[in-house]
């Protein structure tokens, strides 16, 4: 005969099973290092990019009034980057100009054509990045550590998502061109170009979501 007690110790016991099966995976869950580790990603893509400007066929028009610096030219190598993640830049000024305060760079290069290096590469960047580091990430985890391979492939996406959402963040504020508008008269305003930081807050998640998650997904399990 089953009493009402049985009945709520059986409950209770099957609430501390689900909640162990779901806290442990997140207690152990090195996050620090995930976060880390996409960091450190996000500063290989723009080696890369900027190795294609500076040893690669690219290269950086220092006529444009905006990159009459190294620094500026650092700058857009970033926004190059930013691009490569479907993340326009946008343009303010002080006094009306025609046209779209929103741009990228690279689907003009890829409309127009002609580009010393297709678009298709610059977009590739980041792609093919987060998913060998989600794999590499997860290569070096020990075998089926949290029970499954979505609960972990999904785990390493999240954490990765954390570093790389902040990296990503601070360089939409900071990597910022200035310029002064000019005419024969003298200066008659300024203008800013940055990333998009609204574009960077919703595509620096879904990119480590979806590559590293598969990346992570595609690795599981092979290593002890």
């Amino acid at each position: 005969m089953t009493t009402q007690a049985d009945t709520d110790d059986t409950a209770a016991a099957s609430g501390d099973a689900d909640d162990t099966f779901l806290s442990v995976p997140l207690r152990t869950f090195p996050w620090t290092e995930a976060s880390t580790a996409a960091i450190g990603t996000f500063v290989l893509e723009y080696l890369v990019v900027a190795a294609l400007f500076v040893v690669g066929p690219s290269s950086v028009d220092r006529s444009v009034p905006a990159i009459d610096s190294t620094a500026a030219v650092f700058i857009q190598y970033a926004h190059v980057l930013f691009n490569a993640h479907h993340v326009p830049t946008v343009l303010r000024a002080t006094i009306q100009i025609a046209g779209s305060p929103y741009g990228n760079d690279l689907y003009l290069s890829l409309a127009n054509g002609g580009a010393s290096v297709s678009p298709v590469v610059y977009f590739l960047v980041p792609v093919v990045a987060l998913t060998v580091a989600g794999g590499l990430f997860e290569g070096r985890r020990r075998r089926n550590p949290s029970g499954g391979r979505l609960r972990e492939a999904a785990l390493v996406g999240v954490g990765f998502t954390v570093g790389y959402l902040a990296v990503g963040l601070v360089g939409s504020l900071t990597m910022v061109q200035r310029w002064d508008l000019t005419t024969a008269e003298g200066v008659v305003g300024s203008a800013s170009q940055q990333p998009d930081p609204y574009f960077t807050g919703v595509l620096f998640v879904l990119f480590p979501l979806v590559f590293v998650t598969i990346g992570a997904a595609l690795t599981f399990g092979r290593q002890a």
